[in-house]
């Protein structure tokens, strides 16, 4: 349920999981036989082709979209011992086209792939450097020559074409998936080109993807959290390819890779037999198998080698290891768990909310709440052939990470003994099943649970009978478990702060840059593009229609969007004021998470929140203030009373907030030490605003000890005495709700308007001006920023969006073509002209890679070189064009997502949906518009440049050919 580093969908769902017992049935649909689960809310459907390629349809059509998944069961711990990290870069391939698709002519192409691909061999095969250098030098030769008969980026213009505004995939330990979000009547279209890419793919384009992958490589090298996972799965595992490999590959693998055995890894698992093909959205049924069986039914079949491992030896000591990376440290324990099949499975997940759920678990209420650490968590990771519990936990200044393990360990000893409140078990159950009719409202969420059932062999029975079967677990049970599986069999991961002695440096390869070729055609493009699919109509907002508009009191306006789903709900109360107005105010409602109300304490209330499945915070931003719960509608009266009670009668606790002072602290020694915390926040508003900026204007260390409790609690206690709006998505009515919270949310006769917010000064960029921060690290990280003349206009919606699409947003785009596609410079790159929020506001210009610390010279010049020339393609324009047309056409904005478009309407001074005059003006734009666009807003325009990275690593003439280079001290962007 819990999964760690996997991407979590927030999710919404229709009708209520309460069945007590599942069967499955085999029903015929024609000449197609599926199975359905009796009592799925869903009404899933599973299917098996003859060839085997399994397909699972669900329907939801709560907008006119198809999410698809198309899955292999293979990844890296499928990888050759010899050659890891195959899976992954085989994933990176597969978006490079086939004999038909991103090639001008395969029958010549053809001939210098195969050069390369020997030329490869030949490279791996040498260990001189020299003579690698020389072999290197060849390929990059042949490649650029194969390059002028490719295509780049074909697949992703296809893509866009079709309106895929979720092209990508990933690669995980035992699966390879890919996916796609298409308009649902481009359905056909979609599965036509799957079918193309998985049959008949070509590995073009290998040098460039190849460094592309080491970019990423480098990227999480910078990572401290990964680098515990890493070492931790390889502690836990010795034998499995979970621990004796990883997702990425080793350095040395990456770098000398092979073609033949990327292709023999394709040939054995990208088998029909051993995939599936998931799709999930505004779909027929019957429309829709026979498509898959149109165009995946003829492919062949293979023989899958069968996966097998030798088991692990018993942990039956401790075991220690420590790393050392640049940004804070840290402690994680872990424990062998049982696979996902296994029968103490469902125990392993309870156990881990048990331990940790942000609310009420022990390690957050002995630990966390209590202030004896700065972070502690536990998450569950259930694999196929083996599970683990993974503790992970920060400590306080001076304290020993030692004593942060032996903590979280004695939150075990607590199971062991059954000294934990059995309420736990239920109140965990509830929240799973609210979690579940979250995901079911979302085709993604649903498609991504259908791909790890598929990629792990469960039962879609099974997954729904799982609520049922946790409701009879015991507190005698999870005693058991915790006896059976918790003991001195334990990985520890010492994560210590100082230089990374372990970090791998690979010197970057000479690449010539390869020809794009960005306004060719395939005969496959020019095929597929011929015939447009009928086209869907947009439906935009009509805000007087879609808000039921009232008020709770004169200062109070009730904004409510019905919920026809389900019986969830949202409340949010808004306060147009934040940090620049009260600056105490985020240090209050930090405070009030660690306290309660003069009549419940915090763990009473965090634990009847827990209970009834409410999700309760408070959150702060510069000038917006959310108190928000949700969950339940049947909860929600009991949970109202909890929160304005705790709010309106919070009770001072001065020995609670000296712990909080010192952990705030600590949480700011760390933060300067932490490189995503430097490049993206600290720097990015010293180069916004300089030296004095809303992120670095806070108070004082001192200035925070001087702190007394009743000033927080008195702010806290103040806030619904200011003016503020309610937002509710649910299925109370608006009348009945108004009469509701007039009673249950009193408010005085006049409420106070909001303190004056405090400006900053918009840094101007006068001239090139670097800006640049030391930090030991594989990569440096770029990026380049003004602040445009013109504050926010309407009449600009359409440019500006024509432009982002175009040049900066997404893999189709100019800027990932040039710096990614055909340099290799970087994983991640993008140029973007930005909408401001509110406006008087200006827009923001800028471009952003991250690559290696020797690469810069090169990056900066690629990027200076899309700034200053723009790049025309009357092709790829019309591509992004009907991109934006089929992605509004095809958009529904819902539920919650209604207010929230209205708020940003409203801040920008307009009443309607802003869509709908791009959609009209948008085949007005020329290709030359933009390039104007570009020549106003970009060309040859001064920039202000934020940088991360290793000094010794970076050659200073070239970065001060650049512009002037300022070096700043981590005090200095800081200002603690």
């Amino acid at each position: 349920m819990k999964k760690l580093l996997l991407i979590l969908f927030v999710l919404t769902a229709g009708t209520v999981w309460a069945q007590s017992s599942y069967e499955t049935v085999q029903l015929l649909d024609g000449p197609y036989s599926y199975s359905i689960v009796k009592g799925d809310p869903t009404n899933t459907r599973f299917y098996t082709l003859p060839n085997g390629l399994q397909v699972i349809l669900h329907e939801n059509r709560t907008e006119p979209k198809i999410f698809s998944l198309f899955t292999t069961r293979a990844g890296s711990k499928n990888d050759p011992a010899t050659h890891t990290g195959l899976a992954h870069y085989l994933e990176h391939l597969l978006f490079k086209g086939t004999q038909n698709i991103g090639t001008l002519d395969f029958e010549k192409e053809k001939v210098y792939l195969k050069q390369i691909e020997g030329l490869y061999e030949e490279y791996n095969q040498t260990s001189v450097e020299q003579e690698r250098k020389a072999i290197y030098k060849r390929i990059d030769s042949v490649s650029t020559l194969a390059s002028q008969l490719a295509i780049a980026n074909e697949y992703d213009k296809i893509m866009s074409f079709l309106g895929s505004d979720f092209t990508n995939a990933f690669t995980s330990f035992e699966n390879t998936s890919y996916m796609e979000f298409i308009p649902a009547n481009n359905l056909e279209k979609l599965l036509a080109v799957q079918k193309e890419r998985f049959s008949y793919p070509i590995f073009r384009l290998f040098h460039t993807e190849l460094e592309t992958v080491y970019e990423e490589y480098n990227m999480y090298q910078d990572m401290g959290n990964f680098r515990i996972f890493d070492q931790m799965f390889a502690g836990l595992f010795k034998k499995h390819p979970y621990g004796t490999q990883t997702t990425l590959g080793s350095a040395e693998h990456l770098k000398n890779p092979s073609l033949p055995a990327i292709s023999r890894f394709y040939k054995q698992y990208y088998v029909p037999n051993n995939m599936v093909v998931i799709l999930a959205g505004d779909l027929d049924f019957e429309e829709s198998i026979r498509l898959v069986d149109k165009y995946f039914g003829s492919w062949e079949p293979g023989e899958v080698p069968a996966f097998a491992f030798e088991r692990e030896d018993p942990i039956d000591r401790p075991e220690e290891y420590f790393i050392t990376t640049p940004d804070e440290e840290n402690v994680a324990v872990g424990f062998r768990m049982p696979a996902t099949k296994d029968g103490d499975a469902l125990k392993a997940e309870l156990v881990s909310y048990i331990l940790s759920n942000g609310r009420s678990g022990l390690m957050d209420q002995n630990l966390v709440k209590a202030q004896k650490v700065l972070e502690a968590d536990a998450y569950d990771y259930l694999l196929t052939d083996y599970g683990l519990m993974f503790f992970s936990g920060r400590p306080l200044e001076g304290q020993d990470l030692k004593e942060v393990r032996s903590l979280m360990l004695e939150q075990i000893d607590l199971l062991k003994s059954g000294d934990f409140d059995e309420d736990l078990i239920e109140g965990t159950i509830n929240n799973f099943k609210v979690q579940r009719l979250r995901r079911q409202e979302s085709p993604i969420g649903m498609a991504l649970i259908f791909n790890e059932l598929f990629t792990t062999q469960k039962s879609w029975e099974s997954y729904l009978s799982e609520l049922d079967e946790m409701s009879n677990i015991t507190k005698a049970d999870i005693v058991d478990f915790s006896n059976r599986w918790f003991g001195d069999n334990h990985v520890t991961v010492f994560k210590l702060t100082g230089k990374d002695s372990l970090a791998v440096k690979i010197e970057k390869p000479e690449i010539t840059a390869i020809t794009i070729n960005r306004d060719d055609q395939s005969a496959y493009f020019k095929e597929i593009t011929s015939n447009p699919s009928e086209p869907l109509q947009p439906v935009f907002l009509n805000f007087e229609e879609d808000i039921k508009f009232g008020s709770v009191h004169q200062d109070v306006p009730l904004w409510v969007v019905p919920n026809t789903l389900n019986n969830l709900f949202n409340m949010y109360f808004v306060f147009d004021m934040g940090n620049r107005h009260i600056p105490k105010l985020p240090l209050a409602v930090e405070y009030l998470r660690l306290i309660g109300s003069e009549s419940k304490s915090n763990e009473q209330i965090n634990k009847e929140l827990y209970n009834l499945a409410i999700n309760f915070n408070i959150s702060t931003g510069d000038d917006l203030v959310y108190v928000w719960f949700s969950g339940l509608e049947e909860n929600r009266q009991e949970a109202m009373t909890i929160i304005q009670d705790l709010i309106r009668n919070a009770k001072p606790n001065q020995e609670a907030l000296a712990k909080m002072v010192e952990a705030k602290i600590k949480e700011r020694n760390d933060k300067t030490i932490n490189k995503d915390e430097i490049f993206f926040s600290a720097l990015n508003n010293y180069v916004d605003y300089g030296a004095e900026n809303p992120y670095n204007t806070v108070l004082s260390n001192e200035e925070l000890r001087q702190l007394k409790a009743e000033e927080l609690t008195d702010l806290i206690r103040s806030l619904f005495g200011y003016k503020h709006k309610v937002y509710y998505y649910g299925v109370t009515d608006k009348d009945d709700l108004e009469a509701e919270l007039k009673q249950s949310h009193p408010l005085v006769a006049e409420l106070k308007d909001y303190p004056p917010k405090r400006e900053f000064e918009r840094l101007k960029a006068d001239k090139n001006q670097v800006y640049f921060v030391d930090y030991d690290m594989a990569q440096v990280e770029i990026s380049l920023q003004r602040w445009d003349e013109e504050n926010y206009d309407p009449a600009e919606a359409t440019i500006v969006r024509a432009f982002n699409e175009y040049y900066g947003g997404n893999m189709s785009s100019v800027v990932f073509q040039e710096i990614r596609e055909a340099r290799g410079l970087a994983y991640s790159t993008y140029g973007f002209f930005s909408t401001p929020a509110k406006k008087e506001d200006p827009y923001k210009a800028g471009f952003y890679v991250g690559t290696q610390a020797d690469k810069m010279a090169i990056a900066f010049d690629a990027m200076f070189d899309l700034i200053n020339n723009f790049k025309e393609s009357e092709q790829s324009w019309n591509i992004s064009k009907g991109a934006i047309k089929t992605g509004i056409a095809s958009e529904r904005i819902t539920k919650t997502a209604i207010l929230f478009n209205y708020q940003s309407a409203l801040k920008r001074g307009l009443n309607h949906d802003i869509r709908s005059d791009i959609y009209e003006n948008i085949d007005g734009v020329l290709l030359q518009d933009i390039k104007k666009f570009h020549a106003d807003k970009m060309k040859d325009k001064s920039w202000n440049i934020r940088m991360v990275g290793s000094k010794e690593k970076l050659n200073w003439e070239d970065l001060k050919k650049v512009g002037d280079v300022k070096e700043l001290t981590i005090k200095e962007i800081f200002g603690f």
